[in-house]
């Protein structure tokens, strides 16, 4: 597999992409705080949850945007749904630690999943093999102490119990991981 973190950029000046929907702004000003405060270096997007997945190696960013736009146009709204217990806190061996806030992946999600798979997947390389399961990202590659102060800066944190997907934007990382950043390529409204 890939280390999708150290990908060089391509010719489109994009290493990775990925499709995802946004959070409301009281949720991504909630998580950037705890970003922030935690001094999170790696390249992040707003607070979201991931529709498609990071994939890299794609043929064509004109028709990539096309495709998406032409799917999208074809969706119906959804709704993202936190699910109970909070915050989720992983610590792993290696040093990669990461908090997420697990979402329902309710079956409106899995059709947005599998639509944009649908064109992707034949135009793109996996980043990942994981199957797709809904959360929000509070913070990953975190060190020992990051995650520690994340866990006591989030203990209150209140960001509701969910937020609506009107649209999804396709985010595209310049440079890596560690000292690159994600930028919106373009929003996408869903059509229905």
């Amino acid at each position: 597999m890939v280390d999708s973190r150290t990908l060089p950029d391509d010719e489109f000046g994009y290493s990775v992409y990925t499709v995802v929907a946004l959070a409301d702004r009281h949720q991504i000003d909630a998580v950037d705080g705890v970003r922030n405060a935690i001094g999170l270096v790696r390249a992040t997007i707003q607070a979201h949850v991931t529709i498609r997945g990071t994939f890299f190696d794609i043929a064509s960013l004109k028709d990539l945007r096309e495709s998406i736009a032409r799917v999208a146009s074809e969706q119906r709204h959804a709704s993202v749904e936190f699910s109970p217990g909070g915050w989720k806190f992983v610590r792993s061996e290696s040093g990669r630690h990461a908090a997420l806030m697990p979402c329902e992946t309710t079956p409106d999600l899995l059709a947005l999943n599998k639509a944009f798979d649908q064109v992707i997947r034949p135009a793109s390389t996996n980043a990942y093999r994981d199957e797709y399961k809904a959360h929000l990202t509070l913070c990953q590659d975190c060190t020992d102490e990051q995650i520690a102060e994340a866990e006591r800066v989030s203990k209150d944190l209140d960001i509701g119990d969910g937020f609506e997907v009107r649209s999804v934007q396709l985010m595209g990382r310049v440079g890596p991981a560690f000292g690159g950043e994600w930028k919106l390529i373009e929003s996408f409204p869903l059509g229905r």
